[in-house]
């Protein structure tokens, strides 16, 4: 296994993989189409409900951060690639192979896309500075890249205090989803059947002169409204459970009190 391990990594082997790397540009057309295709089917065949504040924001123009889990990424922005034509928007890709055909994809439907080759950190920044610039709002992962699944990263957060825009918890669920198990998000993908819920919370403010014990309070609020609404939708199409309230409760934190206008 190490043998393998070590020729995998050779720097010929590398070298050989690369330039194959470099040949999936020739695939996008082909992809786009298929994405397309895929996105138009869902969009058709299932009966979407989007819930909560978020509606608003979009319906007056008005930017946000909408942070959701890496788990619920293609249901949710299926729904939202219905507004994304008339309401600006940035996402924050990673680098490499799977954030340039992810950037292809968004930039379909009028995403505009940030990588994350210079930092993490940098590209927070860089997406601080296109939002408050061009009142864009921003799409980004809460779980980070590499996870561990729904446990809150700081990324949001810096944006939030960063930019003075409100994060906005979001989460979508459906009868018809297939989920890929293996994947470290438990990755659900919709399918063009059934129903689905697009579930937001209230927004979040996270002031500029917030030290590190009070951004960590707005990291913890973040993660409990995610899992709030991920519990909510899940016990909702898998239980039965009745879903009539728009988002979920405050948690008792020194977040939960803090609000910007």
């Amino acid at each position: 296994m190490g043998r393998i391990k070590s020729w995998w990594k050779s720097p010929r082997i590398r070298s050989i993989r690369r330039k194959i790397s470099n040949l999936q540009v020739f695939f996008f057309p082909l992809l786009g189409m298929i994405f397309r295709i895929w996105v138009f089917a869902v969009q058709l065949g299932v009966k979407y409900e989007l819930r909560g504040p978020l509606s608003a924001f979009i319906r007056q123009g008005k930017p946000c951060i909408l942070v959701l889990w890496h788990q619920s990424v293609f249901p949710t922005m299926f729904e939202l690639f219905r507004y994304t034509s008339g309401y600006p928007t940035l996402f924050m890709v990673s680098k490499g192979r799977v954030g340039t055909v992810g950037a292809y994809f968004l930039n379909i439907f009028n995403i505009e896309c940030v990588s994350t080759a210079a930092g993490k950190k940098d590209a927070v920044y860089e997406l601080a500075r296109q939002a408050n610039q061009t009142d864009k709002s921003v799409f980004i992962m809460a779980d980070g890249s590499k996870g561990p699944a729904r446990e809150a990263k700081w990324g949001a957060i810096y944006l939030a205090r960063e930019t003075g825009l409100p994060l906005i918890a979001a989460h979508a669920w459906g009868n018809h989803f297939i989920t890929l198990k293996k994947t470290w998000m438990k990755l659900a993908l919709p399918t063009p059947l059934g129903r689905s819920i697009v579930l937001t919370a209230e927004p979040l403010y996270v002031p500029k002169t917030a030290d590190k014990e009070a951004l960590e309070g707005y990291r913890k609020e973040l993660e409990l409204r995610l899992n709030t609404l991920a519990e909510a939708l899940e016990g909702h199409f898998n239980q039965g459970e009745s879903l009539d309230y728009m988002g979920p409760p405050m948690a008792s934190t020194e977040a939960s009190a803090k609000k910007q206008n």
